[in-house]
């Protein structure tokens, strides 16, 4: 027997019914090919249909008889190594998902797999034996008038299309045992190399003169294309047709005398080609700054696994920070990951860091387009860039030596993925750090209480940086009380010290940022005669009025309406917006200041490529006067001549059903307040609340991170929330809700035998619920929720996942789904 030649594959399909290992033969000639972490066809099911499958080991022996041989191979590089797949399998026991889905996760964006079936007339039977063979059927003797209309060959849709059917498969299949068509399957990827075609010659210079001379007179176009190339050895098309002043036809003539030869040369699309970034060097080091460096690269260097938690203060240089660090770990010939929570973080993130290793840097997050990640990819795993800057998904960049991974603000909740796998980047980096020998900083001013509590028990290595780079203070805070403004009869949005802040700023040509974390213009429609409120009709949320189309939308699922001037209910006319939006600020914004240069930084602006770029490049180049924005605003921003930070409803997220809703405003406020005073000018911030007194509110306004931690670790202990357990939903929906409930009610009932019966009551503390979800109806789904509170257990993980194997592979259960997450940071 040969060596190793049975595959061990995972098939590309997203149901858990197959979510197991199959075995396929490698044929002969494709045995040196064969590679761990390649994809190949293979047929699969009782069709045999060709299905992309993923090769995850090699074995000798199977105990399954006739196995099916391996199609073809789809990739020249493997795209997953042994180290991967380690991270692959634990994904799968970690956050009980598929090895497809883990495997997708890890996989570079855009190589799936795109399927055509052409349909073509067989040549070698003549007319009149066709006409005899499908005179008996309309269908097919439209199918081959088609075809003969498309020059013998089209793909099945268009088939399809043309005959204005789609129930056209057996008509299909009848052609081809009739032999009158032939049926081939092509598989291309979704994205592709991207190419130039060159020119060069196929003769030599001096035969090249030769012809010259006879065309300069016949061939004016062909003679010049020719001089050109006679200089260059490989010229592009597109600047053949440009420099000589010629023509595509003119070339091509060339190419059929045997002139020139053709040449497609791949080329790299790079988002950031056209950007000039002006080199920077490292500036001195603050002592703190120097004792963090000194701590991680030592750790680096002697290649010890460790996760190191940084509590710095905004403005204080973490940034630097991580560009000394990893300036030290390329020198060790290793590689850094840097994770930043929002896209609008990425332009300032990536000027810094080109700015500092030039092109050894690549760029990774969802604003790029398919081809322009999957290139970055290719960098990667082509050893041609040390850095990786990106948001979650970088997280899993193809590094051969790795040496750190840096979250900035580690505390963001986007690290977490709510689609499967629901991994956490956190979480993710510190098993590719115990896997392959790196260092984790958590970089944060603002640390979630999970990682602190975590420093705190010695878990993670704590390191501070307190003061600013500048030595510049942290913004002054003021409180203002919105409940005695409307008692003044101050209705606006704004406060009389906010407007009279504002009004300072402009008059001194300094910067503000005024933060709303909700967009829009009002955040729901309400009839003030009946108080009939306009909902979402496929989710039970209200529609949010935009003012800048005339719309409602409901930002779940976007649904979209005109707006109404008429109550759909009473038909009264008394129709009024409540609530405010970053649309609604803008607009009292220009009104108040007409004269003042105003931005708006949410996902309504920033929907098109490179746009939080120009926003944030706009607002600093041509010093606008005010940015209104969302959490985009809230980080990671750098801009010296912004004095200024306003708070329009620091208690928004206080009042959300969720145990996380204090750290979260704590953070926020924190956050905001410190893009203010990063430069020569003292910062200041103004913070307007309903709720002035609350304990959150008092001590973000004096940035004291500690006094909020040891009173939050408190509250989590009494009610044993993380980080002293971890905290599981289980949600079922569905579009008939009596089923739901009685799904859900089923499942927890079961659940709750097997806890007892297996002995694991002491791990696991509490089961709530089953209740409607926070939103009980999602894009027309019913969703029902229960929550478990249990311990960090590998028990627990498995008898969960039984659950989840069991319950899609019970037939009746057909039309509700079942969603098992780990540790939500989105409690809706």
């Amino acid at each position: 027997m040969v060596e190793n030649n049975i595959a061990e594959v995972i098939v590309n399909n997203p149901s858990r019914n197959v979510d197991r290992i199959f075995h396929y033969l490698i044929p002969q000639e494709k045995l040196t090919k064969v590679k761990i972490g390649m994809r190949v066809l293979v047929p699969f099911g009782n069709g045999n249909k060709k299905t992309e499958a993923f090769i995850i080991n090699r074995v000798n022996h199977s105990d399954m008889s006739n196995l099916k041989e391996i199609c073809d191979i789809i990739d020249e590089i493997p795209l997953f190594d042994e180290k991967m797949l380690c991270l692959i399998n634990w994904m799968r026991e970690r956050y009980l998902c598929t090895y497809y889905e883990a495997i997708k996760a890890v996989s570079p964006p855009g190589i799936g797999l795109k399927h055509q079936e052409w349909i073509k007339i067989n040549r070698e039977i003549d007319n009149d034996t066709i006409e005899k063979k499908v005179k008996n059927s309309s269908l097919q003797k439209k199918i081959v008038k088609v075809l003969r209309e498309n020059d013998g060959c089209l793909e099945y849709s268009q088939v399809a299309f043309l005959l204005g059917s789609s129930n056209i498969r057996s008509s299909i299949s009848s052609l081809q045992k009739k032999k009158i068509i032939i049926i081939s399957n092509e598989y291309r990827s979704l994205v592709k190399n991207k190419t130039i075609r060159l020119a060069c010659l196929a003769i030599s210079r001096e035969e090249a003169i030769d012809h010259l001379e006879m065309m300069r007179v016949k061939a004016p176009s062909q003679a010049r294309i020719l001089e050109i190339l006679m200089e260059n050895e490989f010229v592009a098309l597109s600047d053949l047709v440009m420099f000589s002043q010629g023509s595509y036809s003119a070339i091509n003539s060339l190419y059929k005398k045997g002139l020139i030869h053709y040449k497609d040369h791949v080329i790299m699309r790079n988002p950031f080609a056209d950007k000039q970034f002006e080199r920077t060097g490292a500036y001195k080091p603050t002592l703190e700054q120097e004792n963090v460096i000194k701590l991680t690269t030592e750790h680096i260097r002697n290649s010890i696994p460790a996760t190191i938690l940084l509590r710095g203060v905004t403005g204080s240089g973490k940034t630097e920070v991580f560009l000394q660090i990893i300036d030290q770990v390329i020198s060790m010939g290793k590689q850094a990951i840097v994770l930043v929570p929002e896209i609008s973080l990425t332009p300032q993130m990536v000027e810094r860091f080109m700015s500092r290793f030039g092109d050894r840097v690549a760029v990774f997050h969802s604003g790029l387009s398919l081809g322009e990640r999957y290139d970055q990819w290719k960098r990667i795993k082509n050893l041609e860039v040390d850095v990786v800057v990106g948001a979650r998904s970088a997280i899993f960049a193809p590094f051969q030596n790795l040496g750190i991974i840096i979250l900035d603000e580690e505390h963001e909740n986007s690290y977490k993925s709510e689609l499967p796998p629901r991994y956490h980047a956190r979480e993710v980096a510190q098993q590719r750090s115990v896997n392959e020998k790196a260092v984790i900083l958590l970089s944060s001013a603002t640390p979630s209480i999970e990682s602190y509590y975590k420093a705190e028990r010695g878990e993670y290595i704590l390191t501070q940086m307190l003061k600013r780079y500048n030595n510049a203070p942290l913004p002054k805070a003021k409180i203002v009380d919105m409940r005695e403004e409307l008692v003044r009869g101050n209705k606006s949005i704004f406060s009389t010290t906010l407007k009279e802040e504002i009004e300072y700023n402009i008059r001194n040509r300094q910067q503000t940022i005024l933060f709303l974390n909700r967009r829009g213009f009002s955040t729901f429609v309400s009839c003030r005669n009946c108080g009939y409120v306009l909902n979402c009709p496929h989710c039970n949320i209200s529609l949010t009025y935009h003012i800048n189309n005339n719309r409602l939308t409901c930002h779940y699922c976007g649904y979209k309406i005109k707006n109404v001037s008429i109550c759909p209910k009473c038909h009264s006319s008394y129709i009024r917006h409540f609530g405010i939006g970053t649309q609604k600020v803008e607009q009292e914004i220009q009104q108040l200041f007409p004269d003042a240069s105003v931005l708006r930084m949410d996902i309504d602006t920033t929907g098109s490529k490179f746009s939080h770029e120009r926003i944030l490049s706009t607002f600093k180049d041509q010093n606008i006067d005010i940015l209104i924005g969302t959490q985009m605003v809230s980080k990671g921003l750098d801009f010296p001549n912004v004095t200024l930070v306003g708070i329009l409803a620091a208690d928004m997220s206080l009042n959300i059903d969720d145990f996380r809703s204090s750290e979260r405003t704590f953070q926020l406020i924190t956050q905001v307040c410190g893009r203010a005073g990063r430069g020569d000018i003292e910062g200041r911030a103004v913070i307007q609340t309903y709720q002035p007194d609350d304990f959150t509110i008092q001590v973000a306004k004096n940035h004291d991170y500690l006094a909020f931690y040891k009173n939050e670790i408190q509250i989590r202990k009494q009610l044993n929330y993380p980080p002293f357990c971890q905290i599981i939903s289980i949600l079922i929906s569905g579009t008939d809700e009596q089923a739901v409930v009685r799904k859900i009610n089923e499942l927890i009932l079961d659940l709750k035998k097997q806890i007892k019966e297996s002995g694991y009551s002491k791990v696991c503390s509490e089961i709530l619920g089953p209740t409607p979800a926070p939103i009980s109806r999602l894009k027309n789904k019913f969703r029902w929720r229960a929550l478990l509170k249990c311990a960090d257990n590998l028990e627990i993980r498995k008898l969960l996942n039984n659950l989840l194997y069991e319950f899609y592979n019970n037939k009746k259960n057909a039309g509700v789904n079942l969603t098992i997450d780990i540790n939500p940071v989105n409690m809706f």
